[in-house]
C-alpha cells in the first residue's frame, strides 16, 4: 500500500500534460484573457465616439413622406347635394436641415473631449495588457516554485517512508523500542500532510493561472522554462525617466485634466451667442374622386412650400447657474492637478522601493 501512495494523491501526474511555456502562456493571455477582450471593445467604443458628429459640428437632416387614403360614401344621403361615394389621396413630402453654425466654441471643446476621452480608453486598454503580462509572469513562476516544492516533498516523504520501513525492521529483531518508531510514524505523518497541502498549493496556482489566461480552470500543464535567478542592474535615474514618461496611469491622469480643461470650455460656450439655421420644403399633392364630375373637372392639387430661418440665441440670466457651474469644473480641474502629482508622487515611491 505504501508505494502506491505518491500515485493516489496524485493522479494528474500519471496523464499526458501540454507543454507551456512563459512566452506561450503570454500569447494565450493576449489572445484569451477577458479582461483584454473587454478593454478592447471599450477602446473601439471610444474610437467610434470620437467623431465630428458626435462632437455637434455636422447638420441633421430629416425626410418623411406620408401617403393616406380617403373614402365618404354618400349615394345613401339624402342630405348631400353630391351623392357619389368621394375618395381622396394626399401624398406628403417633408425635409429639413438643422445645422448649429456657432456655439461658443462648445464643439471644437466637444470634439477635443472626446479625442481625450480615446486616448484614456487606449490607455486603459494598455494598462490592462500590462497587469496581464505582470499577473501572467508572476503566477507562471509561481506555478514552477510550487511544482519545486512539490517535487521536493515527495522525495522528503520516499526519505521518510524508507526511514519508517527501517524503523520497524529493528524494532521487529528487538534493536529499537517502540518509542522512536512512533516518532517515526509521527514525522511520516506530518511529511505526507505537508505533501498533500502541497499538491493543493500546486493545483490552485495552475488555477489561478487558467483564470488569468482565459483556458478551462481544470487545465494541467508542463511548465518548461525555469525561474530565472540572474540579477539584472538598472540605473534608477534611467527608469525614473522612463516610468514618468510612459507609466499609464501618469498619462490617464493627464488627460483627466485636459478633461478638465474642456469641461471649462463648454461651461464658458454658453456666455456666447448660438448661431443656428434651419431649412426645409415641403410638397403637398391630393387627388379627388368624385364619381361621374371627376371628368368634367380638375381634381388634383399640388403644392410645394420653402422655408429657411435663421435663428441667434444668447442666455442673459438664468439666476446664477452658468457661474456656479464654471466655478465647479474650475475647481475640479485644480483636484486633477493635485491628483496627478499625487499619481506621480506614489509611482516614484513604488519604484525608490527597489532601489
Amino acid at each position: 500500500m505504501k508505494k502506491y501512495i505518491i500515485l493516489i494523491l496524485f493522479p494528474n501526474l500519471l496523464f499526458a500534460q501540454t507543454e507551456l511555456s512563459l512566452m506561450d502562456a503570454i500569447k494565450i493571455g493576449m489572445q484569451e484573457n477577458y479582461d483584454i477582450q473587454l478593454s478592447s471593445k471599450n477602446k473601439r467604443i471610444s474610437e467610434i465616439n470620437n467623431s465630428w458628429a458626435n462632437a455637434g459640428a455636422l447638420p441633421t437632416i430629416n425626410l418623411s413622406a406620408k401617403k393616406e387614403e380617403g373614402l365618404s360614401d354618400q349615394t345613401n344621403n339624402p342630405t348631400s347635394f353630391m351623392p357619389y361615394e368621394l375618395r381622396s389621396t394626399s401624398i406628403n413630402g417633408n425635409t429639413n436641415v438643422s445645422w448649429t453654425l456657432f456655439n461658443g466654441f462648445a464643439i471644437r471643446a466637444n470634439k477635443a473631449k472626446l479625442r481625450n476621452l480615446e486616448e484614456i480608453s487606449s490607455n486603459n486598454a494598455t494598462l490592462t495588457i500590462e497587469n496581464t503580462i505582470q499577473g501572467i509572469i508572476l503566477q507562471y513562476y509561481n506555478c514552477v516554485l510550487q511544482k519545486e516544492r512539490l517535487e521536493l516533498l515527495q522525495k522528503v516523504v520516499r526519505l521518510a517512508n524508507n526511514r519508517l520501513e527501517y524503523q520497524q525492521t529493528k524494532y521487529d529483531i528487538g534493536v529499537s523500542s517502540k518509542i522512536d518508531l512512533l516518532q517515526i510514524e509521527n514525522a511520516m505523518l506530518t511529511d505526507s500532510s505537508n505533501l498533500i497541502m502541497q499538491e493543493l498549493n500546486y493545483n490552485n496556482a495552475i488555477k489561478n493561472l487558467n483564470l488569468t489566461l482565459g483556458k478551462e480552470i481544470e487545465t494541467t500543464w508542463n511548465f518548461t522554462d525555469e525561474i530565472d535567478t540572474e540579477i539584472q542592474l538598472f540605473s534608477y535615474e534611467n527608469l525614473k525617466a522612463s516610468t514618468l514618461a510612459d507609466n499609464t496611469n501618469i498619462k490617464n491622469q493627464y488627460y483627466n485634466i485636459q478633461l478638465a480643461k474642456q469641461d471649462i470650455r463648454l461651461s464658458k460656450a454658453v456666455f456666447y451667442p448660438m448661431i443656428s439655421v434651419n431649412s426645409g420644403a415641403a410638397y403637398n399633392e391630393s387627388t379627388y374622386d368624385i364619381g361621374e364630375l371627376s371628368n368634367s373637372m380638375d381634381n388634383t392639387g399640388e403644392s410645394l412650400n420653402y422655408f429657411a430661418n435663421f435663428s441667434v440665441n444668447f442666455r442673459l440670466f438664468d439666476g446664477g447657474k452658468l457661474y456656479s457651474t464654471l466655478r465647479k469644473v474650475k475647481v475640479q480641474k485644480e483636484i486633477n492637478d493635485l491628483q496627478y502629482e499625487k499619481v506621480k508622487r506614489e509611482v516614484l515611491h513604488q519604484l525608490s522601493l527597489i532601489n
